[in-house]
């Protein structure tokens, strides 16, 4: 559901503190894209675990699991398919969580109650934000510290004995500012071999004095364990959904991020910042279920980021330049061979921000990145291969006043082949003639209210070249190759109607019409892209205290996994609807609930081939939240 500006979020952070969130990307409201806040108000009364559920609630966008849970799901946006997750950047707090290799991102190490907001901006945003950044970019903003101490407690039970405990404290000690957080969460999943548990939890100081120097530093720890479900075929998904042919295959997760930034306010136009981001991650894998053998996997993940930033302020242009550094490093051991992957990237960014009057801003942004992979496989040195790339954006916007807008923009964005990507089958060697992905972009789009009614959308024509797939048809064995060229087309809005003041209601809808235009495919449709996404939702206000709302999500039907030649059965379309109820027992405390897939509709998340995967049927949690 959105609530109010679609460009402005309703923070209450207060000013002392509100200087150290150092965010060194253009200020999304000043971005010609759409792009929706979800914000504190928005994550509590949504009634979600997880951010997954989240985002595909409040944003609409398209998630797809083969474990029946959130943990590791997909989410995607702007009509990619496969591997859509690789073409959409996730931030926190401005650093990367996306890997290098086509691993998953591992949503529950990301607690909710550590987030403050989140932004969904839609549309190829490379050159403001780099690599990943093809369909759209997820940025999460952690919570700030109030002047005054406030905490939160929450905890929640439903379903498949899931249960979920998260809580936050925040104050400030003198001119520090003190952020604790964790979570706890377990299910034993809607399918057999579903189980999940997560631990995680963090400290962040934030610190803002009378000086022109401020800055933070946030520290956080995960821990997951997981089942691997598995696929199952057209007979064993009609005898029983919820089974599984792979009981023993499990994984599990670790992770440590640290992150930091430091600002320096030179003089009254110039500021220095600098952003700081390690990362520690390992992610084993235990797979019986493998022939010959199974599967063993221990793989390591270290990055480092250094980002540092020059902006200039005045009353005729806003200004930053600076560069992006990274450095990751993949140490793999399995019972197939050993290897190691290293990248490092240099990026140079600029952006301005130039008022054409007091209606028209011209907002200009130019970013080039040099990429280069080396490697070690089973004690085999890999060649080194460099990449070279550039993204760029040109774009109008028109002010009506302080929330309305139209805007128009041009943009050019890229993605350097994933290191999986990267290698050829069979030998070991990196694939020096993969490309990386580059295309441009079209975009007219607008943000409007007429009274009580709230209006975000837009339209977009996407010219891709060396897309990347895995394509059978190619070599022995297959292989990764680009294509020669995709197009998209489509459009997505939201409209959000206050009807009154107890009664809300609002409708999000996406089209993509995702083709392939050359190669192996010509005129086929991308897999595993709806035809369409829509969300209904009406929220009731009776009383002061209460709030329901009833939702439904309609996913359309898509043709399956590695289906270039659209020649198998299509994925059926599906509804999905949720029920929500908020009582506020009082200024502190507050009872939730809320049912998943209220009629219990039998649907696929995602399917390749003959492998079928079953979305989770009906699911209902209740739980008590209170602040302080």
């Amino acid at each position: 559901m959105i609530r109010g500006s679609f460009l402005y979020g309703d923070a209450d952070t207060l000013e002392p503190m509100e200087v150290s969130a150092l965010r060194l990307e253009t200020a999304s409201k000043n971005l010609p894209a759409r792009i929706q806040v979800l914000d504190q108000a928005d994550i509590e009364q949504s009634g979600a675990v997880d951010l997954v559920e989240l985002l595909r609630r409040e944003a609409n966008l398209q998630v797809r699991s083969t474990s029946g849970n959130s943990a590791r799901a997909s989410v995607a946006m702007g009509g990619f398919g496969e591997n859509g997750g690789l073409r959409t950047l996730v931030l926190l707090d401005g650093h990367r969580l996306n890997a290098i290799d086509m691993s998953a991102i591992d949503w529950y190490s990301i607690p909710l109650g550590l987030v403050e907001s989140i932004e969904v901006i839609r549309g190829g945003q490379s050159g403001t934000f780099g690599n990943h950044a093809v369909g759209g970019v997820i940025k999460i903003n952690t919570k700030l510290p109030n002047v005054e101490p406030s905490g939160s407690l929450e905890a929640s039970a439903g379903s498949f004995d899931t249960f979920n405990a998260r809580g936050s404290y925040s104050q400030r000690l003198g001119g520090i500012g003190l952020t604790i957080f964790g979570e706890r969460a377990e299910s034993d999943g809607y399918r057999v071999n579903g189980d999940l548990k997560t631990d995680a939890g963090g400290v962040r100081l934030d610190w803002a004095s009378e000086s022109d120097v401020k800055g933070y530093l946030s520290w956080s720890l995960s821990s997951s364990d997981f089942g691997l479900p598995g696929d199952l075929n057209a007979s064993a998904l009609a005898s029983n959904r919820r089974q599984t042919t792979d009981p023993n295959d499990q994984g599990g997760e670790r992770s440590a991020h640290a992150r930091a930034g430091l600002s320096y306010d030179i003089n009254d136009q110039w500021l220095l910042e600098n952003r700081l981001g390690y990362q520690d991650r390992e992610v084993r894998v235990n797979m019986p279920s493998v022939p010959f053998g199974g599967y063993l996997a221990d793989t390591i993940y270290e990055t480092f980021s250094y980002s540092p930033v020059l902006h200039y302020y005045s009353n005729a242009v806003v200004w930053f330049f600076g560069f992006d550094f990274s450095k990751d490093n993949l140490d793999s051991k399995t019972n197939y061979g050993d290897s190691k992957y290293e990248r490092k990237t240099l990026a140079f960014f600029s952006s301005t921000g130039l008022p054409l009057s007091e209606q028209w801003n011209l907002n200009v942004n130019f970013r080039v990145e040099r990429a280069e992979n080396s490697g070690v496989y089973s004690g085999t040195k890999l060649n080194q291969v460099r990449k070279d790339e550039w993204a760029g954006g040109v774009g109008l916007i028109r002010d009506f006043g302080e929330e309305n807008r139209i805007y128009g923009t041009v943009r050019r964005f890229y993605r350097y082949p994933a290191t999986d990507e990267y290698m050829d089958f069979g030998t070991p060697a990196i694939n020096q003639n993969l490309e990386p992905e580059n295309g441009y972009e079209v975009e007219v789009g607008t943000d409007w209210s007429i009274d009580r009614i709230f209006l975000s959308g837009r339209i977009f024509r996407q010219w891709m070249e060396d897309e990347i797939i895995y394509d059978p048809l190619v070599g022995l064995f297959g292989s990764n190759v680009n294509l020669p060229k995709n197009r998209r087309m489509g459009l997505d809005f939201s409209i959000d109607w206050e009807m009154t003041d107890s009664i809300r209601s609002g409708v999000s809808y996406e089209y993509v019409k995702a083709t392939f235009e050359e190669g192996n495919y010509p005129g086929s449709k991308v897999p595993l892209v709806p035809e369409g996404l829509l969300r209904l939702c009406i929220e009731l206000r009776p009383v002061d205290s209460l709030w329901l709302t009833l939702g439904g999500s309609y996913v359309g039907e898509s043709f399956r996994g590695s289906d270039f030649s659209n020649t198998a059965v299509k994925m059926e379309d599906y509804w999905l609807y949720d029920l929500g109820i908020n009582y506020e027992l009082s200024e502190s405390a507050t009872l939730f609930g809320g049912v998943e897939n209220l009629l219990d509709e039998e649907y696929l998340s995602t399917a390749f081939g003959t492998g079928l995967y079953p979305g989770e049927g009906r699911k209902a949690r209740f739980g008590l939240r209170y602040s302080f």
